[in-house]
């Protein structure tokens, strides 16, 4: 009599194997696939903080003050008013966009930023960013003495995704929202007490 052969197709032989092969497979693919997420915006505005541009939103607000009759007429205590909120809806805009850019891996991305951000070279490139945006905003600022091998972890960072892809939705044209002046207008009104026409940056 001849043994009874099964196979690693068909172990029990009713087919029963290879169907238990093709879930554990298809869950092992699942799985990988779930783990891909984008990044939150809180997750962007740590490290925009530690690039020293948490002032972003602020400085930008500068320029509606250059357009605006109503933010130019408001004095001191108006203007400050105005410039923070109008300061926290840029910085929430900006980081929307540029979670926006790092893409749907971009939760893993960001896991790359924190990692080199605690390295002595991602902390040189921390003060350094800082002391640029500390000069741009018109206070004195020193840059960090950054060694040669830490310069060539920036430089080596610099070039990744992850660095490439956060730079570029600090630019990337996705423009304001439809309903930028309408936000900005109430919290005016909620937060400062000024009356602001939104048409005045449409």
């Amino acid at each position: 009599r001849r043994p009874v052969v099964r196979s690693f197709r068909d172990p029990d032989g009713r087919g029963q194997g290879l169907m238990r092969v093709t879930a554990l497979l298809a869950g092992l693919l699942l799985a990988g696939t779930a783990s891909a997420q984008p990044a939150t915006p809180a997750e962007v505005a740590v490290i925009m903080h530690q690039l020293g541009m948490h002032g972003l939103g602020k400085s930008s607000a500068e320029v509606l003050f250059g357009i605006s009759p109503t933010l130019k007429a408001l004095d001191q205590g108006g203007r400050d008013c105005a410039s923070s909120q109008i300061g926290k809806l840029l910085d929430a805009h900006f980081q929307q966009q540029i979670a926006g850019n790092l893409g749907e891996d971009g939760a893993v991305l960001v896991g790359e930023w924190k990692q080199f951000m605690a390295t002595p070279a991602g902390a040189d490139m921390g003060r350094t960013f800082q002391a640029s945006a500390a000069a741009q905003q018109g206070m004195a600022s020193e840059g960090p003495e950054v060694s040669e091998a830490n310069k060539v972890e920036i430089a080596r960072f610099m070039a990744t995704p992850a660095f490439q892809r956060f730079i570029d939705g600090l630019g990337a044209d996705g423009g304001m929202p439809e309903n930028i002046g309408q936000t900005m207008s109430a919290a005016l009104k909620r937060e400062c007490g000024i009356d602001f026409d939104a048409e005045q940056i449409s």
